[in-house]
């Protein structure tokens, strides 16, 4: 399961929306811009079209990334390589549950031929097929080695059981599926849903908003506006234990899934316990499972979220003989947070904790402006609000 950032559901009418970004449109598309002086600017093209969207097809949001580097009506895959290359910085994407992300961190000189390039790809892509032989390839040898992978496994494994519909699969599909998906599926999917109302470019950055809103309009004036994607609520199909076994392990891996109530206010306080409770040194996760008890060396305490959904994952790799003790160990700890509460020196620690980390995104400019996107996108609450 991909350890992210958390993102919650849209933020009910009396919470301030307060956010330190501004909206506005620029022909098809909505810009997200935050003026922030420097010499490197940080762009991200954000589709609301991520693995839960995927249907019958899982997986083709994540192949549909790999296919746009792989060549337009005017660039080639190692024209556009190469075109990345001479403006230097980070040219990349990825795809979650939630959206398709199109990144790029350039010098702030540079921004509209960077805007440009994304544009290109993201409306010009023709999914050359001996491209997508190559990409399919690529993309089994992620999901296996993620498979072989046991943390990466069970993840998996205990995901798919615990929710329903678009959510129970990885982001990156399943072989199978890979396998099955054609090109014209792939330039469907991406003529669909790469649409003006499905996408929010964001900016975060030196250069002057309206510069951002002519670059836009200009590069996207030939984008359909289309029509959004939305989805709310993540099903639960299951719960209760599964157990799963597998040839060639030495050891034991316990994951556990908590379904968390999708509400910003709720996950903050939500985030605030587990910096308490979790994995790091001074957390009492840590503490009882790893140097109280000698149990794991190997501890996981994360939260996610995406529109009308949010989990926490908990989890530790033990000895076989040791399961009841860790398992113990564990639940020991959420019980006695629960019933107990926390101590003011302990939430005290953890606010320094989170702040630091939010003062870290300061000059994180592709984070911020990807966070910034999916504020927009479908309601993560904005980091000022958070």
């Amino acid at each position: 399961m991909p350890r992210s950032s958390p993102r919650t559901s849209r933020a009910p009418s009396h919470v301030p929306a307060a956010r330190d970004f501004e909206v506005f449109r620029a022909g098809p598309i909505r810009i997200v811009y935050e003026h922030r002086p420097g010499p490197l600017t940080g762009i991200v093209l954000a589709v609301r079209s991520g693995s839960r969207f995927d249907a019958a097809h899982p997986g083709i949001a994540h192949l549909a990334e790999h296919m746009l580097f792989q060549g337009t009506r005017v660039l080639d895959h190692s024209a556009i390589n190469r075109r990345a290359a001479e403006l230097g910085g980070e040219h990349d994407a990825y795809t979650g549950y939630e959206e398709l992300n199109l990144t790029f961190q350039v010098r702030t000189p540079d921004v509209e031929e960077a805007i440009a390039l994304l544009a290109e790809q993201a409306i010009g892509s023709t999914v050359p097929k001996d491209r997508l032989e190559n990409e399919r390839q690529v993309v089994a040898q992620e999901i296996r080695g993620h498979r072989d992978d046991a943390i990466g496994y069970l993840a998996d494994e205990t995901w798919a059981r615990f929710f329903a519909d678009g959510l129970a699969h990885s982001p990156s599909g399943t072989l199978s599926s890979v396998r099955s998906i054609r090109a014209e599926e792939i330039r469907r999917f991406l003529a669909e849903r790469i649409v003006g109302a499905n996408l929010v470019l964001a900016v975060v950055g030196g250069v002057a908003a309206e510069d951002v809103r002519r670059i836009a309009r200009r590069e996207f004036a030939r984008m359909t506006p289309g029509r959004p994607r939305d989805a709310r609520g993540g099903p639960v199909a299951r719960t209760g234990e599964v157990r799963f076994r597998r040839s060639g392990l030495s050891q034991l891996y316990v994951n556990m899934l908590l379904g968390a109530v999708p509400e910003p206010r709720s996950l903050v306080a939500l985030g605030m316990a587990l910096e308490i409770v979790g994995t790091d040194p001074d957390g009492r996760l840590y503490h009882e499972v790893r140097e109280r008890r000698g149990l794991s060396y190997d501890l996981w305490a994360d939260l996610q979220g995406g529109a009308g959904w949010a989990v926490v994952a908990v989890g530790a790799v033990a000895e076989r003989r040791a399961e009841a003790r860790l398992r113990d160990a564990i639940e020991r700890v959420f019980r006695e947070a629960a019933d107990g509460g926390f101590t003011d020196e302990e939430v005290a620690r953890a606010r320094r904790k989170l702040r630091y980390r939010y003062a870290r995104l300061t000059e994180a400019k592709l984070d911020r402006a990807a966070s910034h996107a999916s504020s927009v996108l479908y309601g993560a609450p904005p980091l000022a609000q958070a």
